[in-house]
């Protein structure tokens, strides 16, 4: 495979690959997702907000991520009714599934034990009143720096391809789609942070 086939399939991984194979890496991301919710500490409160939280049972790390994966999944299905009634939910929710992978890079960034070491120490001086002469070591600045940027980028890439699968489920090629597509998606991510059905 070379080096272009593999970006266009990262690019859009719904044309190249089957619709069996993406259900199933969606799936495995799903459960990875919850895995790394368990031993990292994290809850994913919103589609796309990431806290830090207490240690919990590992099934209410699934729950709160079913709660996420099938709320954007059945939005977009009934967004898909208006649009395109002849798409199928198995489109859609492997279209969620898919591109909530992109978030397990943004948690091995975030929530790994030497960026939250870093970022402790920063939290301790604030706590302790040294806001405004934080003491940071060169090395970690532009490292959390790197970190936040590629973080962002995966932050893109999964709206990237929450986009084009359900593009391809609602058989679009029209930006205006893309444009209400992403303002749904965030829309229920503040009503998700705020209305908090998690665990």
């Amino acid at each position: 495979m070379s080096s272009r086939n593999f970006m266009d399939i990262l690019l859009n991984p719904f044309e190249d690959i089957t619709s069996r194979n993406l259900l199933i890496t969606g799936g495995l991301g799903f459960l990875l997702l919850s895995v790394l919710g368990y031993f990292l500490h994290f809850v994913n409160d919103g589609i796309i907000n990431i806290h830090t939280s207490y240690p919990k049972e590992y099934w209410k790390y699934l729950v709160n991520g079913a709660i996420n994966t099938g709320s954007l999944a059945l939005l977009m299905y009934i967004y898909s009714l208006f649009v395109y009634p002849k798409a199928r939910f198995q489109d859609i929710i492997t279209a969620v599934l898919i591109s909530q992978c992109a978030l397990i890079i943004v948690v091995l960034l975030n929530f790994n034990p030497f960026s939250r070491e870093i970022l402790g120490g920063v939290i301790k001086q604030v706590e302790n009143g040294n806001i405004n002469d934080l003491k940071i070591e060169a090395n970690s600045m532009i490292l959390l720096s790197v970190l936040g940027l590629i973080s962002v980028l995966f932050l893109y890439y999964f709206f990237h391809l929450l986009v084009m699968g359900m593009k391809i489920a609602i058989n679009s090629h029209k930006v205006v789609h893309t444009i209400i597509i992403v303002l749904l998606t965030l829309s229920l991510d503040v009503f998700l942070h705020i209305v908090y059905p998690y665990l």
